[in-house]
């Protein structure tokens, strides 16, 4: 058991990260880190896309500016991206 303590703020910002890490991945747009090839897979990623969009909604009022910037940042990025690859 990990005897580092992590605050919630990092915690949250870790989570947004690890799942936009997972959208970019799931788009083609960096390696799957098993293989070490680009894979897309844009009904996995519309689904991630949608989790963060969905914390983004149910978080709304309760984030630091920095958290919301954050999410709101990742949001934007991965649905355009989305958009431009489902256009292809």
């Amino acid at each position: 058991m990990a005897t580092t303590q992590i605050n919630k703020n990092e915690l949250f910002s870790l989570l947004v990260n690890q799942l936009s890490t997972s959208a970019w991945s799931q788009l083609g747009k960096t390696p799957n880190p098993f293989t070490g090839k680009p894979e897309k897979n844009l009904e996995a990623a519309t689904i991630t896309i949608d989790i963060l969009e969905t914390l983004l909604f149910k978080t709304a009022g309760n984030l630091n500016r920095i958290e919301d910037q954050l999410l709101s940042d990742k949001v934007r990025e991965l649905k355009l991206s989305l958009m431009e690859e489902t256009q292809r």
